[in-house]
């Protein structure tokens, strides 16, 4: 089952896509990636060799909100079919509203929505676990997950996955309830998922996919 709060946002955003759009002239990525498609390194960055290299470099960037470089993974603007990454922003009727005014595609991601909500779609909990990835033993068995975190209400930890078929790393914030029932059993009722999947470009570089809640 999921939050209420993602389940609001996806009524609203919802009730939107009922309404006539604009034409949008700028294509948006269907999660189409070029195979060309390089990205620039910045300075302090690990030299990009592997995936899992990139990876790090990503994973700097989100612990130290550094926008300029979290840009260089999205291909702007982001066409989210499942309409997810919008869940992860908690926009409230009246953003949405402004939405539609700002955008002739309001149902886009754009460059300027990953300033304004990036702490919203990486949020504390996907940072901190995410700094507790082993990035070499990721690379090597294409699998790793971090000890679940603890807290009064819930128990969430990082499932990092990389699929060498589709040339796809997913990376899984699983979010279970810490709660007992009378008879001292875990319930299970608002477990859910939230799984960020990245194409693996040549082998080396992250460009971000899509975002899925699953529960």
């Amino acid at each position: 089952m999921k939050p209420p709060h993602l389940m609001l946002a996806l009524i609203l955003l919802s009730a939107c896509n009922n309404t006539p759009k604009k034409t949008e002239n700028k294509s948006a990525s269907q999660t189409t990636i070029k195979d060309t498609t390089v990205v620039p390194q910045a300075k302090n960055d690990v030299e990009v060799k592997t995936w899992s290299d990139d990876f790090k470099n990503f994973r700097d960037a989100v612990y130290s909100k550094n926008l300029k470089k979290l840009k260089t993974y999205f291909d702007f603007p982001v066409a989210d079919d499942g309409a997810s990454i919008w869940s992860l922003c908690h926009l409230t009727e009246s953003e949405i509203k402004a939405r539609k005014n700002k955008f002739k595609n309001p149902d886009l991601f754009y460059e300027q929505d990953l300033e304004q909500y990036y702490s919203r779609i990486f949020n504390a909990d996907f940072v901190k676990t995410l700094q507790k990835i082993k990035s070499d033993k990721l690379y090597e068995t294409y699998y790793n997950e971090t000890p679940a975190i603890v807290t009064v209400d819930t128990k969430y930890k990082l499932i990092a996955e990389y699929n060498a078929t589709g040339a796809v790393l997913s990376l899984n914030l699983a979010y279970t309830n810490n709660a007992k029932d009378e008879e001292g059993n875990e319930v299970s009722e608002g477990e859910y998922n939230i799984i960020y999947s990245f194409k693996v470009i040549d082998g080396k570089y992250l460009k971000f996919k899509r975002i899925d809640i699953a529960g």
